[in-house]
């Protein structure tokens, strides 16, 4: 019982490799054009944005920000974006919308990491390990997964309308595609208790050296 998750998540690998391969090739070019977008932006940009980041580490320091408004914002956010994923899986034509979505995903990490190392050098490498790495290390491979499993579910959906297949059943697959979101939805909101509840305190530590 305690390898199922693992077996069935080595076959789903193997039997959607090439769609594993091109969601994370958009993710990675996702995560290169938004470290390059901090190299292209002008400096008055540059400087807003580095001024809105310290503002925001301020209020850390201050203990502005209550953890439970940091978990829903995060949830929130999180869960839309992945009930979003589910129904460009279902409508089936909003396929390639999945791909913009994963594609985004990395282009924001891609972004936010380049731009912490450039301004705040060794502190911007530690806030990303202690502030951007932890809950990322869980969201992103669950909108992999998640964008694999919708794009696998319209083209399964596709191949047997085109073919006219009897013996496929829509509502099974539809509710075995609609349980792994579901599943996707709860490992979200342990992303977000850390995000929330234990990131702030590493964030607040080194907010305190680096302002």
């Amino acid at each position: 019982m305690p390898n199922k998750p693992m077996e069935f998540i080595k076959k789903h690998v193997k039997e959607h490799l090439l769609l594993y391969i091109l969601v994370l090739l958009c993710f990675l070019i996702g995560i290169s054009v938004g470290a390059f977008t901090v190299k292209v932006i002008n400096a008055h940009q540059k400087q807003e944005l580095t001024a809105y980041l310290r503002g925001f580490f301020q209020m850390f320091e201050g203990s502005q920000l209550r953890g439970i408004d940091i978990f829903k914002e995060s949830l929130r956010n999180n869960l839309q974006l992945l009930l979003f994923n589910w129904l460009l899986g279902v409508i089936i034509i909003g396929l390639p919308v999945v791909f913009v979505i994963i594609g985004f995903k990395g282009f924001v990490i891609g972004f936010t990491v380049g731009l912490l190392i450039e301004e705040f050098k060794l502190y911007g490498g530690l806030l990303f390990l202690f502030s951007v790495l932890p809950q990322n290390i869980i969201l992103i491979p669950v909108f992999i997964f998640g964008a694999v499993t919708s794009v696998g579910y319209s083209l399964q959906v596709a191949r047997a309308k085109i073919s006219k297949q009897r013996s496929f059943s829509v509502s099974k697959q539809l509710g075995l595609f609609s349980s792994i979101h579901l599943i996707l939805a709860g490992i979200i909101i342990v992303a977000a208790l850390i995000e929330s509840f234990v990131v702030p305190f590493f964030l607040s530590l080194i907010v305190r050296f680096m302002l």
